[in-house]
């Protein structure tokens, strides 16, 4: 992923030109500081200190034409809010305030030299209170320029902010049409757009069938010679079948790449009886999975996209669904049809590349991984909407176990342990409105998430 953009806005009293103007050059001087902090972390496009309303304007559209993906705002003394407000509220992009200054500690000693210099937080809230007023979402990070903790919610507070820019550049592919009845993931996908970002793109069953037909003999070797390499092959895989799994899976991939899409879903009962296509996808979905393509299964395109946005901000994420509580055992076992992230598999062994019956009998058995997960710590991750149709995003912790199973699956799968009743968190899911599908990322991540909430407008639930 290339570094998040960012501009930097400076902001000071113009009275102090008058007043203090030996401390002009203190304040642009710590500017330059700040800027190489940011630098670390991204791609600084543009930097100015601004004293007047006219200045502000100016630095606000040098940072909306160099297409930055954060707006950095910093007082480096007290300025009024009117002078930013307006253009702040008008522009599209993301805004963090970053209340930071150089000095980490007030001693007996404080001087009037030492005031001067770090007195900005009235600036900051001045800011805060019109934005709050204005329903205007901002981020804000307060702290000392070398504390590690401070440093580390900045980097929240850029991803979180890099969430925005990167929403409103998703594209999701819908390959025929979502699973009939499936109502929990219905979405207004014109809301979706314009509330959250990413765009809808309807694929019909005929394009893959084309682009099925226009793959060569040579490159279906070079593809299956790939997946010996990256999976242990069962035996009972016929050769037959697993040239056409591999011809549709390069179908696939060019598909989204001629679309430009960074997610993608479908539901596998569009591929029964299709007769263009015999059998499902599997074993090219997941190759676009375990290549960072945001996925969901049955058409839906709400989880699908936040994937895509999952995997961009946290390196890996996986399509999944609960399927079976063991209340016995306070776990939960997680399993969906054929679909998941081998990146996101234990290191050995390798994933075995399997055979499954695809009813009804008049179609392609399809091929898929199957592995197990690497345990840890995760965040499962879902998001839905509300009676207005605002974005909800829902999200609990829990540890993925090393535990097994005896019968050997068809699917990739996993078991989850809580901390408490596993009756209690699938309630308190339920009672939120969760859906039946979700994303997870590895790490508690919850925190992050509620920052990257804040920032896209969407209310937050921790569970």
């Amino acid at each position: 992923m290339t570094p998040c953009r960012i501009s930097l806005l400076g902001l000071c009293l113009d009275l102090y030109h008058t007043m203090i103007p030996e401390y002009i050059p203190v304040y642009q001087e710590n500017l330059e500081r700040y800027g190489a902090i940011l630098g670390q972390r991204g791609m600084l496009v543009s930097r100015r200190l601004c004293f007047r309303r006219d200045e502000v304007d100016a630095a606000v559209s040098d940072a909306e034409a160099a297409d930055a993906d954060v707006l950095v705002i910093v007082y480096l003394a007290y300025a009024p809010s009117m002078i930013a407000l307006p253009r702040l509220v008008r522009t599209h992009l993301p805004l963090l305030i970053w209340n930071v200054q150089n000095l980490a500690g007030i001693t007996p000693d404080f001087s009037a030299r030492q005031r001067i210099e770090n007195h900005a937080i009235q600036g900051h809230q001045d800011l805060c209170n019109g934005l709050v007023r204005a329903r205007r979402p901002f981020g804000l990070a307060s702290g000392h320029n070398a504390d590690p903790r401070h440093l580390a919610a900045l980097d929240d507070w850029l991803a979180a902010c890099r969430a925005v820019s990167l929403s409103r550049k998703l594209r999701v592919g819908l390959l025929g049409r979502p699973f009939p009845g499936m109502g929990d993931f219905g979405v207004d996908e014109t809301l979706m757009a314009l509330r959250w970002g990413p765009d809808v793109v309807d694929i019909p069953m005929a394009d893959l069938a084309a682009h099925f037909e226009a793959i060569a003999p040579s490159a279906v070797d070079a593809e299956i010679a790939d997946d010996h390499a990256r999976f242990d092959i069962d035996p009972a895989v016929e050769p037959e079948h697993h040239r056409y799994s591999a011809r549709l899976a390069l179908a696939l991939r060019r598909l989204t790449a001629e679309r430009n899409l960074h997610a993608f879903t479908t539901n596998f009962g569009s591929f029964v009886n299709c007769p263009s296509i015999q059998t499902a996808p599997f074993l090219g979905i997941n190759h676009l999975i375990a290549a960072n393509h945001g996925y969901a299964g049955e058409g839906n395109v709400t989880i699908a996209a936040l994937d895509a946005l999952l995997a961009r901000l946290f390196g890996q994420s996986n399509f999944c669904e609960m399927f079976t509580p063991d209340y016995a055992n306070d776990r939960l076992f997680f399993y969906h049809m054929a679909e998941g992230n081998y990146a996101m598999a234990r290191p050995a062994p390798p994933p075995r590349l399997i055979q499954v019956p695809f009813f009804p009998d008049s179609c392609r058995p399809y091929l898929t991984p199957v592995y197990r997960y690497e345990p840890g710590p995760s965040t499962f991750v879902n998001l839905t909407t509300d009676a207005e149709e605002r974005f909800r995003l829902i999200a609990f912790e829990a540890d993925v176990t090393d535990d097994g199973l005896d019968e050997p699956m068809t699917a990739p799968y996993f078991f989850i342990r809580v901390a408490g009743r596993v009756g209690d968190l699938i309630d308190a899911y339920g009672m939120a409105g969760g859906t039946h599908h979700l994303c997870r990322i590895r790490g508690r991540r919850s925190d992050q998430l509620a920052r990257i909430a804040r920032m896209l407008g969407m209310d937050w639930v921790r569970l």
